[in-house]
């Protein structure tokens, strides 16, 4: 017997998250949660292994769909593999190499609202604005209703066992649903140059995406280009915070700000656990799980795991990362990864630029979740009047793109 519980919906949990990770990892590789009827895995072998089979440990009918309409995330090949193909040519190197001068104006049009006052909050005026305008602009999202789309994301985030089916998905979850059903009419009468527009011509051998599908595809696209970004964002300015001597490396040769966000990624993984539904019998460390049973793939854990990385609890920007699961592997690798990369590395860039030195107004409280790894504010301060400079892609604004060309 043992007091050792692992339960991420505990108001108390996301403080000494890491703690509970250690302790799956070294003494619980294989975990039963009995009174919420899950299993965990939580080494980086195991975790990895396990995401990428899809014949053992299915992404159909686990917990991550409930309430939702059918979307990729919750789906098995071959309908996964032929609706992923679809938009996939959206988010191809070329195409978000394109998308970079957009978003490197829309980060500098943000830090220029809060520049000179010396203060702001950079998760609600920065982190969670600059993914939500890029990937708005792809769907198709008039900015007069992205806010909606903002607030209901942001509510979906705090999902805990109490309330997690009804308070916090599906009232905003149907929401999302209402808002796509209107701009996707409006999008038959009236075709744009966005993925609203490029779904609703698309076909599977022969056969339109149904309604279902449609609202499933935009819903993910719009949730995940949210919260994934806005988080890496918003926990890397902690991070950097309460490490100033690389923050001060970064500053001094932005070149190393894409390690650092790979860094970043798997000090903090955006998202802390999603899960599989076991197809079989299996068995994992002397551990047999019947079928149909769920099982939680905690990337944050695996992340941290020593086996895999050398002193996995120091930040380092320098970090050798060959390898992290922040963004998934497989088949659910993340669709947008490239894009989440590239808005980071920008924001950082711009960000660094504008406000080298800031300093943190309070510690940050993370917002209790089952799976997000979330701030609930990020005030800072720091100093308005030092010369504002940038990395030297702004300057030529009227060559820019006015808004994302989609596919």
């Amino acid at each position: 017997m043992t007091d050792f519980v692992y339960s991420p919906g505990e108001a108390d949990f996301a403080d000494r998250a890491h703690d509970v990770y250690r302790r799956l990892r070294d003494e619980f590789p294989i975990y039963h949660n009995e009174n919420h009827d899950f299993w965990a895995v939580s080494r980086f072998d195991d975790v990895r292994e396990i995401a990428s089979d899809a014949e053992r440990f299915s992404s159909e009918g686990t917990s991550l769909g409930e309430n939702l309409l059918p979307h990729i995330q919750t789906m098995d090949p071959p309908r996964h593999d032929a609706l992923r193909n679809l938009v996939s040519v959206a988010f191809t190197p070329r195409r978000i190499a394109e998308i970079e001068p957009r978003v490197r104006e829309v980060a500098h049009e943000l830090i220029d609202e809060f520049a000179e006052r010396g203060q702001c909050d950079l998760l609600a005026e920065f982190a969670r604005h600059l993914p939500s305008r890029v990937i708005g602009e792809m769907i198709g999202v008039p900015p007069e209703r992205r806010e909606a789309f903002l607030g209901c994301t942001e509510q979906m985030i705090g999902v805990t066992p109490d309330t997690g089916s009804d308070a916090n998905v599906r009232e905003p979850a149907t929401r999302i649903y209402q808002e796509f059903t209107q701009l996707l009419e409006e999008r038959r009468k009236h075709r744009r140059d966005d993925l609203m527009s490029a779904l609703l011509e698309a076909e599977i051998d022969g056969e339109r995406l149904s309604q279902e599908e449609l609202l499933g595809f935009c819903f993910v696209l719009i949730v995940a280009g949210n919260d994934t970004t806005t988080n890496l964002i918003a926990n890397g300015t902690v991070m950097l915070a309460h490490h100033p001597d690389q923050r001060r490396e970064l500053v001094d040769d932005p070149s190393l700000i894409p390690n650092a966000v790979e860094e970043m990624l798997r000090y903090e993984a955006p998202a802390q656990a999603l899960p599989r539904r076991t197809t079989r019998k299996v068995e994992i460390h002397g551990e047999t799980i019947p079928a149909d049973q769920e099982i939680k793939l905690v990337w944050a854990a695996a992340n941290r795991d020593e086996r895999e990385f050398p002193d996995p609890d120091r930040f380092d920007v320098r970090r050798k990362i060959g390898r992290h699961l922040s963004l998934g592997i497989g088949r659910h690798f993340c669709l947008g990864a490239k894009l989440a990369r590239l808005e980071a590395r920008v924001g950082f860039e711009e960000l660094l630029a504008r406000m080298p030195q800031y300093e943190l107004e309070r510690e940050p409280r993370w917002i209790p979740s089952i799976w997000a790894r979330a701030y609930d504010s990020v005030p800072v301060r720091f100093d308005p009047y030092q010369t504002p400079k940038s990395m030297g892609m702004v300057s030529a604004r009227e060559n820019m793109p006015k808004r994302i060309h989609s596919i």
